[in-house]
């Protein structure tokens, strides 16, 4: 019974130590999983700024597609029908929005005189959207030339046309389509029923309007308006 005894004494003074021990384990485990959540939460934090950021690429994307293919009705001279719901001739409507010559630059033709009618602004220049440079070979121009990206320069930013300014498309004042902005480049060709043209569209997404660093989208494509000149 003695012996028993003292074993019984000796095993609970080792049990003191033994739960500090267990203290200790638990405590690494409660850090390693408050480390686990905080980087879960800064996981998810990131792909939702990466969403965020997907989604105003592709808004804006979207708006200036929008913006290119109002610059080909602009060209064609096409306006929206609010009674068909379509677009139409602007000769077929009592009241238009599109361009009139007495408002201000129009597109080239025959009777007023292709590009020549625009020489008096100057050998390089854009009005309501539609600009003229002189120089030789202006769509591929170099760096360092004042065609090489126009659009972009102070002096011509302004001179841009709006979404749905000369078609009277549909949802223009929509915020997503609101910034959205083209140039309409004129490049004469003198053995062709038309000139060609160069259309630049841009727009900015929402969240980022005004801020440097804003999410914007550049888009350009080159536009023919012989082979379409009879599709509406």
């Amino acid at each position: 019974m003695a012996r028993s005894t003292v074993g019984t004494r000796r095993l609970a003074r080792k049990l003191p130590a033994q739960h500090g021990f267990t203290l200790f384990i638990v405590m690494i485990m409660l850090l390693l999983s408050a480390l686990l959540l905080i980087g879960g939460a800064r996981t998810a934090v990131l792909l939702e700024s990466m969403a965020g950021n997907q989604r105003e690429y592709q808004r804006a994307f979207e708006a200036a597609e929008a913006a290119l293919l109002d610059a080909e009705r602009d060209i064609r001279q096409l306006a929206f029908d609010s009674a068909s719901k379509t677009y139409v001739a602007c000769s077929a409507l009592a009241t238009a929005p599109c361009r009139k010559a007495e408002d201000g630059r129009v597109f080239p033709d025959r009777d007023t005189g292709w590009v020549t009618a625009y020489m008096n602004d100057g050998p390089n220049s854009c009005d309501r959207g539609i600009c003229y440079f002189s120089e030789a070979g202006s769509v591929a121009a170099a760096h360092g030339s004042e065609a090489y990206r126009f659009w972009r320069a102070d002096a011509y930013k302004a001179k841009s046309a709006r979404y749905g300014e000369f078609t009277g498309a549909p949802k223009a004042s929509r915020p997503a389509l609101a910034g959205a902005r083209y140039w309409i480049e004129v490049i004469d060709r003198r053995n062709s029923k038309y000139p060609l043209y160069r259309i630049t569209a841009t727009a900015t997404g929402l969240r980022s309007v005004g801020k440097d660093g804003a999410t914007k989208v550049e888009l350009q494509v080159s536009f023919d308006p012989d082979p379409v000149s009879g599709v509406n």
